[in-house]
């Protein structure tokens, strides 16, 4: 169980609130030790002067006299008759007791004494049996009672007034992790508002500047990829074109010829996830309205129009409807088959279902399956998990354009082990 909380809002808050209650604490004790106390030391040591004026009063008087003279100091006082205390006393009664006792010298319990109606105290000392009126604590009870409930509304709009500030403070804070999170997910071009305080109108031009460098360093290497992939299409076409020329004449050796046939295919795979690659992050592609997928049908859509699958592969899943990018999620399904039919196992399946409101798409082999350790430096560029996954050569590539697809897609790609052995590729929205 975490007793400190995870955002900076909340432990600024629960800062705030520790020393506004730790005011309150040192306050109250200051008011106990500064008013209180005296005011009921004072208070206590006139009650027992009278007390015992009262009291030396009553023992001169003849004892048929005594009774009267009680009832008439009493009725002075303004008093009702004694009633037992419906509650125990409070901390503030008990003090005042106790130090009315020390003042008259007794102990605590030689002083017989009950609460009155009218908020007086009746007391009646050891060797007399009359009770005798004498004001209490009650308006020092209430005056505390009254600072109680200030102190209590005070702090409560100190805190109020500190969760107002902590929000205008967290605010900007929030904006930033949004446009970072946007940023991540491969967003360009996000500008965060510059006005405001100082320090956040910095913080948020920084920021700024840092999205539109690295928006700019991504477009000049993707253009460059892109290029380079679209130039070499050229000669590859040509060398493709001679050794046609060179099947049907009958010139050339047969199985050097299909080498190179095979060569030049793999190579012109390799240019198309080059070219996927940078489409994957182009803003353009981004830009592209997304549309109501039938998700099952999209699948089984995708395999039967998709050329150079030799292997089965099995749709299934519910009939799921989702929004998506039709063009980019054909690409993301088609790298995930490939590379499954690459690195695993037949038989190949691919599944769709919905699940907490949210879609999901899986690609599933029986191959030997992925490394947990390596599962994120794979989704990286040019990265290959030959020795993981059986060896077949590949661009590094495939992993990477379903990760950059998913991210631009509002998705992300996990790799999961398949009971029974295998590999599930699994894009969550």
């Amino acid at each position: 169980m975490r007793l400190i909380p995870s955002t900076l809002f909340a432990r600024n808050l629960l800062l705030i609130a520790a020393l506004v209650v730790g005011g309150q604490v040192v306050n109250a004790l200051a008011y106990r030790e500064l008013i209180a106390k005296p005011r009921l030391e004072q208070s206590a040591e006139a009650t027992a002067r009278s007390l015992q004026a009262v009291a030396e009063g009553l023992r001169l008087l003849p004892e048929a006299q005594r009774a009267s003279f009680a009832a008439r100091f009493n009725a002075r006082a303004g008093s009702g008759q004694p009633e037992a205390m419906p509650e125990r006393p409070s901390l503030m009664e008990r003090a005042f007791i106790d130090e009315l006792a020390a003042d008259l010298g007794l102990a605590p319990t030689e002083l017989a004494w009950q609460r009155e109606a009218g908020g007086l105290i009746a007391v009646r000392l050891p060797d007399l049996p009359y009770w005798l009126d004498v004001p209490s604590v009650q308006p020092a009870r209430r005056f505390a009672r009254t600072w109680l409930i200030a102190s209590g509304v005070s702090a409560a709009l100190a805190l109020l007034g500190a969760w107002l500030i902590q929000r205008r403070i967290n605010r900007p804070l929030e904006r930033l992790v949004g446009a970072a999170q946007a940023v991540g997910a491969g967003q360009r071009r996000l500008a965060l508002p510059t006005d405001g305080p100082a320090e956040t109108a910095a913080l948020a031009r920084g920021f700024n500047d840092m999205a539109e460098a690295l928006a700019r360093d991504e477009e000049e290497r993707l253009l460059m990829l892109a290029g380079l992939s679209h130039d070499l299409r050229t000669p590859l076409a040509k060398i493709r074109l001679a050794s046609e020329m060179l099947r049907d004449a009958g010139q050339g050796d047969k199985a050097l010829l299909d080498t190179l046939d095979r060569s030049l295919h793999g190579l012109d795979g390799l240019l198309t996830q080059f070219l996927d690659y940078a489409r994957a992050s182009h803003p353009a592609e981004q830009e592209l309205p997304a549309v109501e997928v039938e998700l099952r049908e999209f699948l089984a859509e995708t395999v039967a129009l998709a050329p150079g699958l030799p292997q089965p592969l099995r749709a299934g899943g519910p009939a799921v409807w989702w929004r998506a990018r039709p063009q980019a999620l054909r690409r993301l399904v088609l790298n995930l088959v490939v590379n499954a039919q690459n690195h695993g196992a037949p038989p190949i399946e691919l599944d769709c279902g919905e699940a907490a409101g949210a879609a999901w798409i899986e690609v599933r082999d029986r191959g030997p399956g992925i490394v947990p350790g390596r599962v994120d430096e794979l989704k990286r560029p040019f990265r290959r998990g030959d020795a993981a996954r059986g060896g077949q050569p590949g661009s590094g590539l495939g992993l990477a354009i379903v990760e950059r697809i998913a991210r631009a897609q509002g998705a992300r790609l996990q790799l999961l082990a398949r009971e029974g052995g295998g590999l599930v590729a699994r894009v969550q929205w």
